[in-house]
């Protein structure tokens, strides 16, 4: 049979409580920070795209917005 060290598997089991306990507080978070953007006129759906822009490398962003805009023009969009 395999032995357990109790307090080691005590202490892997709290972190990862806590983790989830504040992963759950971090979405209430940003539903609340979401809910305050729509409350001030701005569109949520926008804001989440703006943000995966901004987490792009800029010469990756400009590549994908040079070819956003060639297609677009192709298609009369």
């Amino acid at each position: 049979m395999t032995t357990i060290n109790s307090a080691d598997l005590l202490q892997i089991v709290t972190k990862i409580e806590n983790i989830e306990r504040e992963k759950v507080e971090t979405s209430e978070l940003l539903t609340d920070a979401y809910n305050e953007a729509k409350s001030m006129g701005y569109d949520v759906k926008i804001i989440k795209h703006v943000l995966k822009l901004r987490k792009k490398d800029k010469d990756d962003l400009a590549e994908e917005d040079s070819l956003i805009e060639l297609y677009r023009g192709a298609l009369g969009v």
